[in-house]
Order: C-alpha cells, then structure tokens, then sequence
C-alpha cells in the first residue's frame, strides 16, 4: 500500500510532470513597444503574444510592414499558434547570434549544399517554437527566395505544431506530387522536401491577392486544402 507521501508525489508528477514552460525568448514584447498602440491592427492582442523584437535598434517601418502582414493571418489561426507557445523573434545582426540558433555557427543548410552560405548567412528559420526573421529581409531576394520570410519561416512551425506535420501526411503529400512542378518547375527545394513546398504555398496564400492568384491558378488544390485548413 503506498504511503501518503507517496500518493501525493504520483498526483503531482501526474499533474505537472508533463507541463512545459513557455517559450523562452530574450527581446521585447512587441506589446511593450510603441508600435503596438500605433497601428490598428484586426488582431492586435494575438500578435502582441506572438512577436518578440530585438533589444538592439531596429528598423520601425520594416517592423511594422512585418505585423501588418501577420495581420492577414485569420485570428482563429492565430490563437492556435499562440496555443502551442510559438514565438516569431525578429533580430538584427546574424542568425546564429541567436541564443536559439547559436548550434548552427558554419553549418551549411539542407539545399544549401552547392553553395558556401551558412546559416550564418540566412536570414531566417522556422520549425521550432521560436521562430526567427531577420528585419529589413522580407522580400524575396534579400538572402532567400521565398516570397516573404516571416510568413514562409513561420509556416514551418505552423505545420509541425499546429497542424501535427500535416505536410507529411497523406492528403498533402498526393496534393504536392500532383502539383509541385507546375508551380514550381525546376525548383529542386520544393519538389524534393514537402514541407518547404507547404511552408512556400502557405506564404502565397495568405501574401497578397496576386500570389493567391497565382496559387490557385497553378496550384488548385493546393489552394483549396489551404482554404480547407482556415475552417479547422
């Protein structure tokens, strides 16, 4: 027969023995800054729990072109990511300057490989629960070929976290075979990894009407899963 202690010990561990603290991020609250009172956003409080920015100076405008691009999110996507304790950090200076991100000092990313870059050299990553964007590197060109960074690096937690590897799973893996050359012919990095073509297509969706054109002109299930998830 256990002893009362020990009851006591086993209703604990069962309690909070599976608990795990939120994410832990060095930076500023986007709430805490003056951005937060400036621009009206439909979503105001579900990003200021998303968005951690730099100790250091940063650029405002390209910040506040940033939030009001995760605006465009729905606010019942919003919440689920705010659910999972995920946190979009922007930073300036280097990836790998990042307590997050500091293993990755010289070493090469996957597709990266006939290159000399490093992660030292990308301005962001996705797929943690912290998320990194480098500020003033959005658009496409500026170190990356997505479409725009912080809605493609935060794609990738997206998927893993909210919607259980999704990109890995039947539906979507039949969707990507179908589709993935013909929006992305010759493209190496989408047709070979599902989900970069995921986290790619995501960014389009939810960019700008052209390239949600785009996606569903070249794409169409792949758009239409896409309109599918906003309804979970």
């Amino acid at each position: 027969m256990l002893k009362k202690g020990k009851v006591w010990f086993l209703l604990l561990f069962l309690l909070f023995g599976t608990y795990e603290p939120p994410t832990a991020v060095d930076g500023i609250a986007y709430s805490q800054t003056s951005l937060y009172e400036q621009l009206p956003l439909q979503s105001s409080e579900l990003i200021s729990q998303l968005v951690i920015l730099p100790n250091e100076t940063y650029n405002e405008k390209a910040v506040e072109s940033i939030v009001n691009r995760l605006d465009r999110l729905p606010p019942q996507l919003l919440e689920r990511i705010n659910h999972e304790q995920i946190k979009l950090k922007l930073f300036v200076g280097t990836l790998t300057e990042q307590k997050s991100a500091s293993h990755l000092v010289n070493v090469q990313p996957r597709g990266y490989e006939h290159t000399a870059l490093t992660w030292d050299d990308v301005p962001g990553i996705g797929g943690s629960k912290i998320v990194l964007v480098k500020i003033g590197h959005s658009d496409q060109g500026m170190g990356h070929g997505s479409v725009n960074l912080e809605l493609h690096e935060l794609a990738h937690s997206i998927q893993r976290y909210v919607y259980n590897d999704i990109s890995i799973q039947g539906e979507f893996l039949s969707i990507w075979k179908e589709e993935v050359r013909r929006i992305f012919p010759k493209q190496p990095y989408f047709i070979n990894f599902p989900e970069e073509y995921f986290a790619e297509t995501f960014a389009m969706f939810y960019y700008n009407e052209e390239t949600k054109a785009v996606l569903k002109e070249k794409a169409p299930k792949t758009f239409s899963f896409f309109k599918k998830l906003e309804n979970l």
